[in-house]
């Protein structure tokens, strides 16, 4: 038996100005109604009800893992999907580029994203990466990944992960300084380390050619970089080591390709996929599918539906459900044996329009496949959902999807 899961990243919703409306009722989707109409849904709260979930501790979660046991910050997710090596000791933080002005000697938020950055990463990275520190016998690795987005990984001795971080996610706030969260010389020596970096980022940043032509295109700089999720290496049991799968990942947000990474998949690169709203939908069911020729678990994420709800754009995310309803699963569907392949499609929370941001609202979620007991629901949104045959449950939906393909470890004799 062969297993596709599908997250689309905020896939939930609550009712927007589309008709009172979630972007999925609003959005024409006859494949994921069929899907629906052959197969069994439900609702997931990702990590558990009235649960506000990251998209880190909530793919966990999805995946069959318990984040308050092995969670130790998204950092790590960050640099193992960006490429960075990972080595026990080492400390990793999520990173982004943003736009900061000076002002009597402080340095003043002005965007977290920098416009969301849409060019120039590989110069900014060039910039910061190996950049020279004071505080003595610290390295330092920087990756830049998508839009605005980056990893750091600092390597030396006397490090700790207990340091808080440098984004006060407020414009016009003051860029914060890294606090010791924990007692002890490895906290404060890692703080001061953060502090040194994030002051060199703005000197390295704010000239830099780049940076320069932006300004004159009123587009705004990348001029500093600000991090945050520090974490070292948990240690996470393998999917292949619990269920005896051979399993590979698809995505283009360095975070969900390391927390696969993590948890023993394996990555496959798909050109065009850029974790955006223009990522390359038809290319990734290809590749998912070329993949089941060999891989027993195939796990896709797909970002876009996010993006859209954090910029508060009901009609985007809406046309973007349509394109993963046509483009996606018009590609997948058409290639899958249903004789011997299941399919799980779901997202890691509720990205609500009005709120911009994850929301404790529970996610539709939907299995199909030749095990899967039929329902009576017809369409794929939140309210058909809560009428579903799999009820309302929390996270496991890898253990799920594995069970139907009947590779779930027994518990118990």
């Amino acid at each position: 038996m062969k297993s596709i899961l599908i997250i689309a990243d905020g896939l939930g919703g609550r009712p927007t100005d589309q008709a009172g409306k979630t972007c999925l009722e609003a959005a024409r989707k006859p494949n994921l109604d069929g899907l629906a109409a052959q197969g069994a849904v439900g609702l997931v709260d990702p990590i558990g009800p009235g649960i506000r979930p990251g998209s880190d501790t909530a793919h966990l979660s999805l995946l069959g893992y318990n984040p308050r046991e092995l969670y130790t910050g998204r950092g790590v997710f960050e640099c193992l999907g960006i490429g960075l090596d990972v080595q026990p000791g080492d400390i990793c933080f999520r990173a982004n580029f943003a736009t900061v002005k000076e002002s009597a000697g402080a340095l003043l938020l002005v965007d977290r994203r920098a416009g969301r950055i849409e060019s120039g990463q590989r110069e900014l990275e060039a910039a910061l990466d190996g950049m020279k520190l004071k505080t003595p016998g610290v390295d330092v690795a920087f990756r830049a990944s998508t839009e605005h987005r980056g990893a750091l990984l600092l390597r030396g001795s006397e490090l700790s992960p207990y340091v808080g971080e440098t984004d006060p996610h407020e414009t016009g706030a003051e860029i914060r300084s890294a606090e010791p969260m924990a007692e002890g010389r490895a906290a404060r020596r890692t703080a001061d380390a953060v502090n040194e970096l994030t002051r060199r980022s703005y000197e390295l940043l704010k000239d830099l050619p780049l940076n320069v032509a932006r300004a004159k295109a009123h587009k705004l700089p990348a001029n500093i970089l600000l991090v945050r999720g520090a974490a070292d290496c948990p240690h996470i049991p393998s999917i292949p080591s619990i269920y005896g799968v051979r399993g590979a990942v698809i995505a283009g947000g360095a975070l969900y390709r390391g927390v696969a990474l993590a948890c023993g998949l394996e990555s496959i690169e798909v050109e065009g996929a850029t974790g955006g709203l223009d990522t390359n939908l038809r290319a990734k069911a290809a590749a998912a599918l070329k993949a089941l020729e060999t891989y027993d678990l195939v796990f896709v994420h797909i970002k876009g539906t996010d993006n859209a709800a954090h910029d508060h754009q009901a009609a985007a995310k809406t046309a973007f459900i349509e394109r993963i309803d046509a483009e996606f699963f018009g590609t997948l569907l058409g290639g899958i044996d249903w004789n011997t392949t299941h399919v799980a499609f779901t997202g890691d929370h509720t990205t609500a329009i009005d709120y911009g941001d994850h929301t404790a609202d529970p996610v539709p979620v939907l299995f199909a496949g030749p095990k899967v007991r039929r329902d009576d629901v017809t369409t794929f949104d939140e309210r058909a959902a809560a009428r579903g045959g799999l009820l309302r449950f929390s996270g496991q939906v890898l253990p799920t999807l594995m069970s139907y393909a009947d590779r779930s470890p027994k518990y118990g004799s």
